[in-house]
């Protein structure tokens, strides 16, 4: 039988017809979609204020955006087990926020470029949610990542649409029109990597001279903080970090409660960041950040080493008590400091350690 060539040439036509079409459904139901995620930070605010014998607050208040940065490869991360403080956030994520904290952690050193494209290994149409949270764990786990600037972070959705199907993935890279996302004053992995160096330098030093008890260790890197910080009434670039707290000598609260804890976690003692209200003498109330550290008795004690470190105004600091907020319990702390576990204002409200009621 003779075959027919036309009706074969106008099969193979209607198949490519049939391809390009699908071809161009596919193209248009592909979009990318760069949606700057509204991340945020607790407010920092103040130390008192001493002046004719009275504390007194001195309003300082600025958002801390995603500033601060993991140490080293290895450092910064304890492996400890018994050491609750290391990842005491990190625990109350749910399983999408644990997977952008984890995949944050496990790239580290790609993200001290400033640079790197990061892509996260999430399906959920609804990880957005979950970034908020994540990033606010992230940085009360580890204070020491201070090198990334979350303005310049843009936090993006990719969906993926073919027929009835629906695929997501999410990254992170610089935001439109920025050359990177590191804070203004590091341009490169190598500027990172020389202020970690500083950093670690310094918490070395200050960790082999800790010696005795836990009480020792801790009332050892108080004094640290409290002897060797001027408080930055300027609001310097770092004074919400623990390069202005350890190398500049000088940071407002957060930069004293962060470094507090890197120098803890160091020591492994059990050490939280806690953010909410300081409340002064006279009912003024300020965004504060300070620590609770957990001792060899199982309990939670607060300390507030901005408080104790008070701005001295007409007057010598002889007779100032600079142990006033050092290892109190609930019955002595809770009245001018409350905590508030919503740290960002939009991420999940978490939960701090339950504080032992009376000193130690």
């Amino acid at each position: 039988m003779k075959k027919n060539n036309k009706g074969i040439s106008l099969i193979n036509l209607i198949l490519l017809a049939s391809i390009v079409i699908c071809a161009v459904f596919i193209f248009i139901m592909t979009k990318g979609n760069n949606n700057d995620v509204n991340i945020s930070s607790s407010n920092v605010t103040t130390r008192n204020v001493i002046q004719k014998t009275e504390y007194k607050n001195e309003k300082v208040t600025e958002n801390v955006e995603l500033s601060n940065e993991i140490l080293s490869s290895g450092k910064g991360e304890n492996t400890t087990s018994n050491n609750e403080g290391k990842k005491y956030f990190y625990r109350q994520l749910n399983d999408v926020g644990k997977s952008i904290y984890n995949t944050l952690i496990n790239n580290r050193e790609s993200l001290k470029s400033g640079t790197q494209k990061i892509d996260f290994d999430i399906k959920s149409a609804n990880a957005g949610d979950s970034v908020q949270a994540a990033l606010d764990a992230l940085f009360l786990d580890n204070p020491d990542i201070f090198w990334i600037d979350i303005l310049k972070i843009s936090f993006a959705t990719r969906t993926t649409t073919f027929l009835t199907n629906v695929n997501y993935s999410y990254f992170i890279e610089p935001k439109e029109g920025e050359n990177n996302y590191l804070i203004d004053y590091l341009k490169n992995g190598y500027e990172v990597q020389n202020a970690i160096d500083k950093i670690e330098n310094r918490i070395k030093n200050i960790v082999s001279r800790a010696k005795g008890t836990t009480y020792d260790k801790v009332k050892m890197a108080h004094d640290e903080l409290v002897n060797t910080i001027t408080y930055d009434e300027n609001l310097g670039i770092n004074s919400s970090n623990i390069y202005g707290a350890l190398v500049e000598n000088k940071c407002v609260c957060e930069g004293y409660a962060e470094s507090f804890k890197v120098i803890l976690d160091e020591l492994n003692i059990p050490c939280v960041i806690v953010y909410g209200d300081g409340i002064d003498s006279e009912g003024n109330i300020e965004a504060h950040a300070w620590n609770y550290v957990k001792m060899d008795n199982g309990k939670w004690y607060a300390v507030d080493a901005t408080w104790d470190d008070p701005i001295i105004i007409g007057g010598n600091s002889s007779g100032v008590n600079r142990n006033k907020y050092f290892l109190k319990g609930s019955r002595n702390f809770i009245e001018s400091h409350k905590p508030d576990g919503d740290v960002s204002g939009q991420g999940q409200v978490f939960e701090y350690p339950i504080l032992s009621e009376t000193d130690y």
